[in-house]
């Protein structure tokens, strides 16, 4: 039912227009003056409004100036109503966004078909604007050359293959293809049958998609498109895809009347392994370089040395980490804390520990890195989190006390239920949480765009009872004159730093200084001679953190032995 206003102060024509318009089945909204005709007008929105010009506090001029101002009414169909006839009156009108004028008295005829006229107008406007609007999106969203999405949608589509990867170890195979030599092609045959053979290119990929559940076909620049496979458990299963898309793609073309054989190169990168969009484009971009660098007509996957090691080993290194994880081959470690005061073991640092059938023992730190790079990190450090929870809560049931860190990464902090996380854990392995100690990296707060936020966050974390350090602190960390103003219990200065002293000694002696300032428990990690500790001892640093990690069994051990720890 079409909603109509009307603003008039004399009641008696207010209520015969009201009369007029309730008979012919219009809904109708009434104000006696022009204040609260804007007033609902901008809580009711309606689909026309009559006004009459001569009105006490507001005149209809300056309520139609003030709602041509606001972008939910600029645009309702505006009649004035007046008995000022003059030709003035009504260019004044019609100069503020009026779109008709009825001059009093007039016959109720006349009023129906201004808004009838009126309505029928804006109806017409409406319907251009959204065919505009729709043609706006399709060049938008579309390539006008093959009707392919073009590269605005990747996200959305990368996203709906991730929604479908059942497990973490699963990956979103991304493609991009490309013609060989086809600048070569446009050369010679010019380039409007050149887009004939992009056309065609396009055709041949959507139709080659119909043999898959979910393909997204995606035009790039030039002659590059790219291509999302639903996802895989072993980057393998895409070789034979592949190789019948090669083959695709190098049926000969038809053009003016001749036939023209291209071939193709691809381009492949892999989602999680690669962290977003941008990174897949790039890491794609790279390998369709290097098949067209070996001649063309083949595909590479994307390989990034994480340890200075070939292409093949690196992967190789990757696909064992993989199955490490699948199959429980983890453990977890321990870097014992000591109290440099007591010269007491008086806490633990978790980490995980991979030893490799034939590579020995894999470092923390890289172990972080392969993770990463997999697209693990989160659900490893939930694990982490959870076992040690565990091996400590039993430690406490034989009496012996010992504080839990535990190092979050970004993409974990991150996260909206991050409390929810740490709390069922906490409940699940009956520990105390003041015995947990969450550490939180110097670089997530450089990164945080929400300083409040991530304040905010720790403090839901404190409520709980958790203590909060900042780890992978040095003098050159862009957060330090914001440690005063977070909720933390201590600062770890970066094992770099440690591993210089005597060099560094000035540098760890300030960052030891601001921590006592501000009431903070220092923290030294990544020690590993007598050297540094005599030194740390000097400084006052409260604690530090042994760079050796010990199985659960060899810190029950050394608790049962002696609740002293030997620092030499």
């Amino acid at each position: 039912m079409t909603k109509v206003l009307v603003i008039e102060d004399e009641q008696s024509i207010r209520e015969n227009l009201l009369d007029l318009l309730e008979s012919e089945n219009f809904e109708t909204l009434a104000a006696a003056n022009g204040k609260i005709g804007i007033q609902l007008a901008l809580e009711q929105l309606p689909d026309v409004i009559l006004c009459d010009v001569m009105m006490p506090e507001l005149d209809g001029h300056d309520v139609i100036s003030e709602l041509r101002k606001t972008p939910a009414t600029a645009n309702i169909p505006f009649i004035f109503l007046t008995a000022k006839g003059e030709r003035t009156d009504l260019r004044e009108g019609m100069n503020l966004g009026a779109d008709d004028y009825l001059v009093k008295p007039f016959t109720p005829d006349e009023l129906l078909t201004a808004l009838s006229a009126r309505l029928k107008r804006f109806l017409q406007q409406n319907e251009q604007l959204k065919q505009v609007e729709q043609q706006l999106e399709t060049l938008e969203n579309f390539d006008r050359l093959t009707g392919l999405p073009n590269s605005s949608a990747l996200g959305e589509y990368l996203s709906q293959a991730d929604a479908r990867r059942n497990n973490s170890q699963s990956l979103v195979p991304f493609l991009i293809l490309g013609l060989d030599r086809f600048s070569r092609v446009n050369e010679v045959i010019g380039y409007e049958e050149g887009d004939l053979i992009l056309q065609e290119v396009g055709d041949r990929l959507v139709d080659f998609g119909k043999n898959y559940d979910f393909l997204a076909i995606v035009r790039l620049e030039g002659d590059e498109f790219a291509l999302i496979f639903p996802p895989i458990s072993d980057e393998n299963e895409i070789s034979n895809i592949t190789d019948n898309l090669l083959k695709v793609i190098a049926k000969p073309f038809w053009v003016a009347g001749k036939s023209l054989v291209l071939t193709s190169s691809i381009g492949i990168a892999f989602y999680p392994l690669a962290k977003n969009l941008e990174e897949l484009r790039k890491q794609a971009s790279t390998a369709i370089s290097q098949a067209k660098e070996s001649g063309g007509n083949n595909c590479q996957i994307y390989r990034r040395p994480l340890f200075g090691l070939d292409a093949d080993k690196e992967l190789k290194l990757l696909t064992q980490f993989h199955d490490a994880w699948q199959n429980k081959k983890l453990e977890v470690r321990y870097q014992p804390r000591i109290d440099l005061k007591k010269n007491r073991l008086v806490g633990v640092a978790a980490t995980v520990g991979w030893k490799h059938p034939w590579r020995g023992e894999i470092s923390p730190g890289k172990i972080i890195e392969l993770a990463t790079e997999a697209g693990l990190i989160v659900s490893l450090t939930e694990w982490l989190l959870e076992k040690a929870c565990q091996e400590v809560a039993k430690w406490r049931e034989s009496k012996f006390f010992l504080q839990l860190a535990v190092s979050l990464p970004e993409q974990l902090f991150a996260a909206n239920n991050l409390q929810e996380i740490v709390t069922n854990i906490l409940v699940k392995t009956n520990l105390i949480p003041g015995i947990l100690e969450l550490e939180i990296t110097a670089k997530t707060i450089e990164n945080t765009k929400n300083l409040n936020a991530l304040a905010l966050k720790l403090m839901e974390l404190r409520r709980l009872g958790i203590n909060i350090t900042i780890a992978q602190l040095n003098m050159a960390s862009g957060c330090l004159q914001d440690l005063g103003d977070l909720p933390i219990n201590g600062v770890k200065i970066d094992a770099n730093s440690i591993g210089s002293l005597p060099q560094n000694a000035p540098l760890v002696k300030a960052m030891v200084e601001v921590a006592r300032n501000l009431k903070m428990r220092a923290i030294a990690e990544g020690v590993e001679n007598q050297e540094q500790i005599i030194m740390l001892k000097k400084q006052k640093c409260h604690e530090i953190q042994k760079k050796s990690a010990l199985t659960a069994a060899e810190v029950k051990k050394l608790l049962e032995k002696n609740k002293l720890f030997k620092l030499n």
